[in-house]
């Protein structure tokens, strides 16, 4: 008689993979020059503008060629990835292998809206979908095939390039001046620094800050670092990228194990840091208002530009439906939306569903969720908060649909801090305090 209970069916056990194979002295001097020049790649990608590169070539205007749409960093990556995967065999493990799946998955839900607006006989701009996305791929793809070991080193290129904008962002707003082009008027000064838009000094903050506790940098190191970072978001005038920096490197010390012998010291050295955070908290708000870095928050945070980022949705009332379901000529939206609101659509969703269609945007959308998550889930719970705090920042502007480098900021951090710890089947313990031995 067959029992009445269901009986759990058993998982059979799997071993993780083995480490790669050692490399022998000639491939580890090639893939240090690789991770050399690849580091190099990265912080030019990300401190040549778009305005810098727009006085060389067309590339972010209207028109010219697909090359000149594409970063000559990115395509330089392109080819030393091209050449490394030439050169020797490239070892990942199950989860890494399961990444390059989902980032592959990406790209190919790209290609297929892009296929599907061509035969429906509409133009669609290629170059922020080559460079933001494709190339934060490919950017991926070339940093897993680094040993881990080297990783690293691409990772910690990302984030001295975050402090140092966040350095200069402070002398630029004490000084009024800018370092590179700014190609926009406005009424009050904001520093660029080695960013395109003072908005991206706010977003990139929001989401790297956390993986600053993910280095093996020293305690004060770390500390100045995330000091630095702080009052350059500060400086920037970036009010959601403010709110967003701050609140996620106080959850990533929240959960951030600390090493020490016994419950009572954990407990000390915590009330020891939330004190420090609470005095020095005052502390940095007080000189960043006497520093006038906090002047856009002086008439609140709803203002003009919060309302005109609203007001563009209106657009929606004055298209058919058809036009929401399966999209439009962005072209003419963009000169409808000039002419009766003189604004710029600064709104990814608009984009997204006019370029794909409302059923192609929410496919589209649902993609990049689904990898952000699945590089952030595959590192440690830290970079979960800094996707979080990334996503939630890069939705109150038009981030996800112009062309920038930042959403490859957040895959190379992803990936460079990741350790095999987190592995598929390997235990998930909370993070502690990598320091430099």
């Amino acid at each position: 008689m067959r029992p009445m209970h269901r009986v759990a069916h058993q998982v059979p056990w799997r071993p993780l993979p083995a480490p790669p194979p050692a490399l022998d002295d000639r491939d580890d001097a090639f893939m240090t020059v690789v991770s050399g020049l690849f580091a190099a790649l990265v912080f030019f990608r990300l401190s040549l503008t778009d305005p810098v590169m727009n006085l060389i070539i067309n590339y972010s205007g209207d028109g010219g060629s697909l090359v000149e749409k594409i970063h000559p960093c990115t395509q330089g990556v392109i080819l030393l990835f091209l050449f490394t995967l030439v050169r020797r065999p490239i070892s990942l493990t199950m989860t890494e292998t399961g990444l390059v799946r989902q980032m592959l998955v990406l790209i190919g839900v790209i290609l297929m809206l892009v296929v599907m607006i061509q035969v429906a006989g509409r133009s669609i701009a290629m170059g922020y979908l080559l460079e933001t996305y494709i190339g934060a791929c490919i950017y991926g793809f070339l940093l897993l095939a680094l040993p881990v070991e080297n990783r690293r080193l691409i990772g910690n290129t990302v984030l001295v390039y975050i402090v140092l904008c966040a350095a200069l962002a402070i002398v630029e707003k004490a000084a009024s001046i800018r370092l590179l082009p700014y190609p926009y008027e406005e009424i009050s000064f904001r520093p660029t620094a080695l960013t395109s838009h003072p908005l991206a000094i706010g977003l990139n903050n929001a989401g790297a800050s956390v993986f600053i506790l993910a280095t093996r940098w020293r305690p004060l190191i770390k500390a100045a670092a995330l000091l630095v970072v702080v009052m350059g978001t500060f400086a920037s005038g970036a009010r959601t990228g403010m709110i967003f920096t701050v609140l996620s490197v106080l959850a990533a010390l929240a959960i951030t194990r600390i090493p020490a012998a016994g419950a009572d010291e954990r407990l000390r050295i915590r009330l020891l840091i939330g004190g420090g955070i609470l005095i020095g908290g005052a502390f940095l708000i007080a000189l960043a208002s006497a520093a006038g870095f906090l002047e856009r928050f002086e008439g609140g945070y709803i203002d003009e530009n919060a309302h005109a980022r609203v007001d563009v949705y209106k657009v929606f009332d004055w298209v058919s439906w058809n036009d929401i379901l399966f999209g439009a000529d962005l072209i003419a939206i963009k000169k409808l939306v000039w002419e009766r609101l003189e604004l710029l659509i600064e709104s990814s969703i608009v984009i997204f569903v006019f370029q794909f269609g409302l059923f192609g945007a929410v496919a589209f959308a649902a993609t990049i969720l689904w990898t952000l998550w699945r590089l952030a889930s595959a590192a440690d719970w830290r970079a979960v908060v800094g996707a979080g705090s990334w996503f939630a920042t890069a939705m109150s502007n038009d981030t996800m649909s112009g062309k920038h480098a930042h959403i490859t900021i957040m895959v190379l951090l992803f990936l460079a801090f990741r350790t095999n710890a987190y592995d598929h089947l390997g235990a998930r313990v909370r993070p502690g305090w990598d320091v430099a031995k």
